[in-house]
């Protein structure tokens, strides 16, 4: 198992930029903003999904690397290679409801990675190594620490892919961000770091893309 090294080295990079696309079921890269087709429009429960950073278009990944410091679970970060599969994430939401329902927007959702079945996961007390916010890990377990609520912008109703929304740590209030200039060198160069900030903006945003998608089934109740 990989660890970064207690102070983590920076790069000035600069962030990517805007981008569109997605498809319907299950679907690959971005589509240069291809219209999704009806009924498949909603991340939905069991769905398995790809969080890009609404500012840079980077996915929020587990690179199989743990930190030097702080809590030294796993590492969480953004990169912009949108086929790994450790860029892959099963929403769960905390209260049980059918494979392929929407997520309402204020809904309590456990993120957990494809790859090794961690967590997304957050905690007071440790902070990242980069810029000092609040630290994000992988976590081999489930505990409250585990739930994110979705908070949609605008006004929506349901979490919609290809949509930005905040997602907002239940138990401390803050909110999942990367900042594009604050990036780790090796072992996993250019990853932009993730932590958890007191006040959503512009870096605190994420859109759900490619993925496997659960479509409601055709009969159930709306």
């Amino acid at each position: 198992m990989r660890t970064l090294p207690a102070l983590a080295a920076l790069a000035a990079l600069g962030s990517g930029s805007l981008f569109g696309g997605g498809g319907s079921g299950s679907s690959g890269g971005g589509s240069g903003g291809a219209r999704l087709e009806a009924g498949w429009e909603w991340v939905t429960a069991g769905s398995t999904i790809k969080l890009a950073h609404a500012k840079s278009a980077a996915r929020l990944t587990m690179p199989q690397v743990s930190y030097g410091t702080g809590s030294q679970q796993q590492a969480i970060t953004a990169q912009p290679d949108a086929a790994l599969t450790a860029a892959l994430w099963r929403v769960e939401p905390e209260r049980g409801v059918e494979r392929g329902a929407p997520v309402e927007c204020g809904a309590r959702v456990r993120l957990v990675n494809s790859d090794s079945d961690h967590s997304l996961h957050s905690h007071s007390g440790y902070k990242s190594p980069i810029s000092g916010a609040q630290e994000v890990s992988g976590f081999d377990g489930r505990d409250g620490g585990d739930i994110w609520t979705v908070e949609c912008l605008q006004g929506a109703e349901l979490w919609r892919r290809e949509a930005p929304v905040h997602l907002r740590h239940s138990d401390t209030g803050r909110y999942l961000q990367s900042l594009p200039a604050k990036k780790y060198r090796q072992p996993i160069a250019g990853h932009q770091e993730v932590s958890a900030a007191p006040k959503p903006d512009s870096n605190a945003q994420w859109v759900a893309m490619e993925g496997y998608y659960f479509a409601r089934p055709k009969g159930a109740a709306k």
